[in-house]
């Protein structure tokens, strides 16, 4: 479904689609959000409210949030609530990444304008999911090596097309998922949650 009638990332984009990508791979190595909107009042005021019920921001993530090598780890995405999303707002999609290691553990987009909130371990229908940097498609949770600590993001985007007008294809690269995201974002938020070092194996 997704594949048919998605509207591509390319050289048909031309070079905002381009120098968007750009600017999300850029931010990824830094300490800022992912990505920066096309929009200018996006960018200089449309923030909402990102909370969990499980974790406060900057806060630590329970193990269960994490992958099997941990005692207790799950692998299961936790539960986000948001609210205050931008006028304009008809879909969602969120990116979650390492902020210490560069890498974006999950790309999802197409979640319906009207929600709120996700429960713990959803499966999203009429979602389409990205390759993440480990090149799989979906969700890999926080698995930082033996005594690091690491600050994991999850980034919920405001977008400005319908949550059935697909921006990628399942499986798109990183460049082509976020390069879409970015162009169509009118607002944003963030949750941060802490996992690793004494949070032992």
């Amino acid at each position: 479904m997704m594949s048919k009638d998605r509207r591509p990332v390319t050289a048909t984009a031309g070079a905002a689609a381009a120098a968007a990508a750009v600017a999300l791979a850029g931010a990824l190595s830094g300490c800022g959000l992912i990505g920066l909107p096309q929009n200018q009042s996006a960018e200089l005021a449309e923030w909402f409210t990102v909370s969990s019920p499980v974790f406060r921001d900057g806060r630590d993530l329970p193990t269960r949030y994490a992958c099997g090598t941990y005692p207790g780890g799950q692998g299961r995405t936790p539960p986000l609530r948001w609210s205050g999303t931008p006028a304009g707002t008809r879909s969602f999609a969120i990116v979650m990444d390492d902020a210490d290691s560069a890498y974006v553990h999950w790309v999802i987009a197409g979640i319906d304008g009207t929600t709120q909130q996700i429960v713990e371990g959803a499966k999203l229908d009429k979602t389409v999911e990205g390759l993440n940097t480990g090149d799989k498609v979906g969700y890999t949770p926080p698995c930082p090596p033996r005594n690091e600590r690491h600050r994991y993001r999850f980034t919920i985007y405001a977008l400005d097309v319908p949550n059935d007008t697909p921006l990628f294809r399942r499986g798109a690269s990183l460049e082509d998922s976020l390069g879409a995201i970015a162009e169509h974002t009118v607002g944003r938020g963030r949750i941060t949650g802490n996992f690793g070092s004494e949070q032992a194996r």
